[in-house]
Formats: structure tokens, sequence, C-alpha cells
């Protein structure tokens, strides 16, 4: 079994890929609605999809684990963003 890859994200790539996702209607309000929801439905789903699809658009050389390790300080910023830890 592979080792799974992880990778060290700068502060630059992680404000890069804010911008990439803020610069697509509605995006980013509709993730800050799925962080505040309470339940996942079709929406936080396609919501989550659509935010995925723009990283990997970003970064189609990496594989899920190293764009999770994108993701999570962007949603960090996001909660934060909200009042939300």
């Amino acid at each position: 079994m592979a080792i799974a890859k992880s990778r060290q994200w700068t502060e630059a790539d992680v404000q890069a890929a804010l911008e990439v996702i803020k610069a697509v209607p509605g995006l980013w309000e509709e993730l800050e609605r799925v962080e505040k929801a309470a339940v996942i439905d079709r929406k936080t789903i396609e919501a989550g999809r659509r935010e995925y699809d723009v990283l990997v658009r970003l970064h189609p050389e990496c594989d899920l684990n190293e764009l999770t390790d994108l993701y999570m300080p962007i949603r960090r910023i996001l909660r934060a963003g909200l009042g939300l830890k």
C-alpha cells in the first residue's frame, strides 16, 4: 500500500486559492452557508464538489490528500470569518 502524499502549502498558495474560489460567483457565500448548516444535504455536497473542482483546476498535478492539505487552511479562514471555531 502506498503512503498518501502530503504537501506543505505556503500562505501565498492558500491566498491564491482563496482568490480563485471567491472569483466563482456565489461559491464563497454558498460555502459560508454550508459551514453554518446543521445538516448535510444536496446543496452542501454540491458546494463541496464545486470547491474541489476549483482546487483541482488550480492544481491538477495534486492528488486528493494534497488538495485536502490546501482545503484545511481555507476552511479555517472561512470559519474564522463566520466567528466559528
